[in-house]
């Protein structure tokens, strides 16, 4: 069915404004701008007449990608440990965290001591996933001594733990998600890790302590699944994350602190099963699945390598339009989120990004070495400090967008070769979160390439 084109006849400033004026100008105006023009990017232009037009009928591509090859984790934000089970879309998710231990004090004289009883509290606040539903966990001794300069990945499963159970605590609910409220979970550790806890701290300094311990690994005890708990590491003054020991000492009782601080070397790890979901079959790197077989929903998922794709296959034929060259004054990429997967207990990606892609699907990178993110309007497209995010922190929210007006210029003078981006969480190394996102095949709220363009002589 044709459509209405708006078409707005600017002739004298099409030929004798800059472009920073054009700008100017459909920004005054875009509000009555929002129908669809008669035009189809995938095929030749209908309309001959010089102004400001819009369209939002390019042709968009989606597949939802497995790319997990490449998601860093060392050094996290934070610790996080849990699993959850989200059946209708991504399935199960294991999250386990690996950290070495440092003294708050060292150089201390444990000989004579007797363990009492020992604890590790994880101090937190974020949590993700099903708050009502209790689960256990369970605590390991690192047995492979972690370095900061591994680029240890989300997928890293060469890391190696004592079997035998260190610690541990069942029936766990985690508070709900209330940023800036904290809660602790206390996991109770036995007599005998404890006691060779303080053997290998006994009179040792920091560097000699890591040296011969190699530090804690927390996971969901028998693959249990509630919610992801998302732990800071610990603070000044040893009374948040940390791990104490209590023991007397010729009858008289005292304790030792062992703290779980940022920048000592660690990373999470990320397990999943994604058996009867819509994407069961992405399984390896580079599997893909085509959003008509996933009823035209695409998925993004952090932490696990789930990403959507988003081609733009006739984009250039925008480049010239009867001849005429044409300047964007603004393009949008409007990516809904399916409303029905937007629930409390499974809140969308809080921030994404666009990567670019190679023409074998891996991640293209800028000539500096960094990843190549579609740049802010406004900056070159070669840059990598100024990427184009889009965020949705509550429920509520509906859609993310993204101003990609240089990236689409930048496409159509021929100054940047595309083979595509990828929508990607970006922040994998301590979250899960995931998003289900409506296809550019939709029944109703597509994702979408909004353009408003001038043809100028």
């Amino acid at each position: 069915m044709k459509r209405n084109i708006i078409i707005f006849t600017i002739n004298w400033w099409a030929k004798r404004s800059s472009p920073a004026f054009l700008l100017t100008f459909i920004s005054l105006i875009s509000i009555s701008c929002k129908k669809e023009g008669d035009f189809n990017i995938s095929g030749k232009p209908q309309d001959s007449g010089i102004g400001i037009q819009f369209t939002d009928t390019c042709t968009l591509l989606n597949n939802t990608f497995l790319i997990n090859d490449s998601l860093v984790s060392t050094g996290p934000p934070y610790l996080s440990f849990g699993g959850y089970n989200d059946a209708s879309f991504t399935g199960k998710t294991l999250v386990e965290t690996y950290c070495t231990l440092s003294l708050y004090t060292g150089n201390v004289d444990y000989s004579g001591t007797v363990v009492d009883s020992a604890n590790l509290y994880m101090y937190y606040a974020r949590t993700y996933g099903d708050t009502l539903s209790a689960q256990d966990f369970e605590v390991h001794q690192i047995t492979t001594q972690l370095d900061n300069s591994i680029p240890y990945q989300t997928t890293s499963n060469f890391v190696t733990y004592n079997p035998a159970v260190a610690g541990e605590v069942s029936g766990v609910v985690a508070r709900p998600y209330n940023f800036g409220n904290h809660s602790t979970i206390r996991i109770p550790l036995t007599n005998a890790f404890a006691s060779t806890l303080l053997l290998q701290a006994d009179d040792r300094g920091n560097t000699d302590f890591q040296s011969n311990f190699y530090g804690v690994m927390i996971k969901p005890k028998s693959a249990s699944t509630g919610s992801v708990i998302v732990s800071d590491y610990s603070a000044s003054g040893a009374t948040r994350t940390r791990l104490t020991v209590y023991f007397k000492r010729s009858g008289k009782a005292d304790s030792t602190v062992f703290m779980l601080s940022g920048g000592n070397p660690a990373f999470n790890r990320m397990i999943t099963d994604r058996s009867g979901t819509p994407i069961a079959s992405l399984i390896r790197n580079g599997d893909s699945i085509n959003e008509s077989i996933t009823n035209n929903k695409c998925f993004i998922q952090a932490g696990t390598g789930v990403v959507t794709k988003v081609r733009i296959p006739y984009l250039k034929n925008l480049a010239t339009v009867d001849g005429e060259s044409v300047i964007i004054n603004k393009a949008t990429l409007i990516v809904p989120i399916d409303e029905s997967s937007n629930i409390p207990t499974f809140r969308q990606v809080s921030a994404i990004g666009l990567l670019e892609l190679n023409k074998d699907n891996t991640y293209k990178y800028r000539a500096n070495g960094s990843l190549a993110f579609v740049q802010n309007n406004g900056f070159p497209q070669t840059g990598t400090t100024n990427a184009v995010t889009s965020g949705s922190t509550l429920v509520t929210d509906v859609s993310y967008s993204f101003d990609i007006t240089s990236y689409v210029q930048s496409v159509l003078t021929g100054n940047v070769v595309t083979d595509g981006f990828i929508i990607v969480p970006l922040s994998n190394k301590s979250f899960s979160n995931r998003a289900v996102l409506n296809s550019s095949n939709a029944s109703a709220k597509r994702m979408r390439l909004e353009i408003y363009y001038t043809k100028v002589k």
